[in-house]
């Protein structure tokens, strides 16, 4: 029987959590017979090697095709009517995917739908993105009104948001061949944003589904990338790319100007 659910999961030198990720959909989501596409991408470690008696599609990439290419190749293969792109530091810890997959086959106004991230304590983290515009910024980082940086919505029910972490989401598979995939220009970061901006073009809603929970491992791939005082010099490409170069220069004003600002009125404060 076709299986209606595809479930696409990059990995890079990620061996152990992304074996863990296979297992826990294999044990929480049986009722949904699912399709699990692995994409490595020239993993250097045992990926395939503790992947491959797993009994799913497993696809090894000559190189690092990065997050939106992988993703692409897997859904290539995918023969569900929805596809589930999942990062390989995810866990599941019950069957709550399933309710959230019954909840956008029952609503065709929305085009994407992602769950409530746990950090491994099991504390809220949050994945959701508000508008990324100028004077949201502002707002934040000079007003102290957080509307710009991820946040997790104060609702216990379904909630149409602006943009979801693209650790976790699921769409029908008609709706992202329209829009043309992940936009393979991001290599890593903020091809989450641009997936929802792209859904929102075509009138179609974003969803946060609190009801579903899974374990975020966050970063167990990209920081082997950099150390942790250089992380955030990664995102630097990738946002260019998504806001175009002066808008980008201009909220690079915005923040860093709120960050002096704040540390300024700090000190005045405790003089």
């Amino acid at each position: 029987m076709k299986s209606k659910l595809s479930i696409i999961i990059p990995t890079w030198n990620t061996a152990k959590i992304t074996l863990n990720c296979v297992q826990t959909i294999k044990k929480y989501l049986s009722g949904l017979k699912p399709q699990i596409i692995v994409v490595d991408n020239a993993s250097a470690d045992d990926t395939l090697n503790l992947l491959k008696t797993q009994k799913i599609t497993l696809i090894k990439n000559p190189q690092n095709f990065g997050f939106s290419k992988a993703c692409n190749i897997g859904a290539k293969k995918a023969v569900g009517d929805y596809l589930l792109f999942l990062n390989s530091d995810m866990e599941l810890i019950d069957n709550s995917l399933e309710n959230m997959f019954d909840y956008l086959s029952n609503n065709s106004q929305i085009g994407l739908i992602g769950p409530q991230f746990l950090n491994p304590d099991h504390s809220i983290q949050a994945s959701v993105f508000p508008p990324q515009t100028p004077l949201n910024a502002i707002k934040e980082f000079w007003f102290n009104q957080k509307n710009y940086s991820k946040y997790t919505p104060n609702s216990q029910t379904p909630i149409s948001v602006w943009a979801l972490s693209g650790g976790a989401v699921l769409i029908r598979k008609k709706l992202f061949k329209k829009i043309g995939a992940w936009n393979e220009k991001y290599f890593m970061y903020f091809e989450d944003l641009d997936l929802c901006r792209q859904v929102h073009r075509l009138n179609k809603q974003v969803f946060y589904y609190p009801q579903a929970k899974l374990i975020h491992r966050h970063g167990a791939s990209g920081k082997k990338l950099a150390d942790s005082q250089n992380q955030w010099r990664r995102l630097i490409p990738s946002a260019k790319k998504y806001h175009g170069i002066i808008r980008y220069y201009f909220l690079f004003f915005i923040t860093r100007f709120g960050q002096k600002f704040s540390i300024s009125k700090t000190r005045s404060i405790l003089k």
